[in-house]
């Protein structure tokens, strides 16, 4: 599990700024910065709110407590039925090659056969490594 001052200083690498470029952003010193990824200070919310803004990621993630970036997008379809931003792009491919159309006109049981097809895959993937 990273600590604060470890993703800090990996997201701020990541995004190609220098201490400095965060520095000048915050309004602080370079050296007052530093003492953020070196763990010697804690930032006030402000500022963890200022650099997530800057590093595009989300609060939760630069202290750690989420592994993504930022927070997944759902889509609500119904009460009972939502979907990821990732699975609306599967959804989405799906449609575009045809093949939603021809799951559904035997939903149940196409959606058996690409199941059983995708753990033959998997299995495969496995073997040859």
């Amino acid at each position: 599990m990273y600590s604060f001052n470890e993703r800090l200083t990996d997201i701020r690498i990541e995004a190609g700024y220098s201490q400095k470029d965060m520095a000048k952003e915050l309004n602080i010193t370079t050296s007052a910065y530093g003492y953020y990824e070196q763990g010697r200070n804690e930032p006030s919310l402000e500022t963890i709110r200022i650099l997530a803004n800057k590093l595009d990621v989300s609060t939760d993630y630069l202290l750690g407590m989420i592994d993504e970036p930022k927070h997944p997008i759902t889509y609500q379809i119904k009460d009972d039925f939502v979907l990821t931003d990732a699975e609306l792009i599967v959804v989405k491919q799906l449609k575009e090659k045809q093949l939603l159309h021809e799951l559904s006109k035997d939903p149940i049981e196409n959606v058996d056969k690409l199941v059983r097809f995708w753990e033959f895959l998997r299995k495969e993937t496995q073997m040859k490594k």
